[in-house]
């Protein structure tokens, strides 16, 4: 078995993505709209959740790497 990255492919930056999964993860029982209100306010958090069709009450582990790329791209387009 052979593990690599899929930075590329998801179409992200490595540090930032990855800095972004590590607040996403940050409080195990939180959700990710709080997790990730440290980092990003809470508009962009709610906004960028609605664009990709997640509800708010949403935590990290329960989304697919791609969906979390997804988000974290709503959030960092500018």
């Amino acid at each position: 078995m052979k593990v690599a990255p899929r930075f590329e492919e998801l179409q992200v930056k490595p540090a930032d993505f990855i800095s972004f999964l590590k607040s996403a993860f940050a409080m195990k029982r939180k959700t990710l709209l709080n997790n990730l209100k440290r980092d990003y306010s809470e508009d962009a958090v709610r906004q960028a959740l609605k664009q990709t069709g997640m509800r708010a009450d949403i935590r990290a582990e329960a989304l697919p790497l791609e969906k979390s790329a997804e988000i974290f791209r709503a959030l960092t387009k500018s």
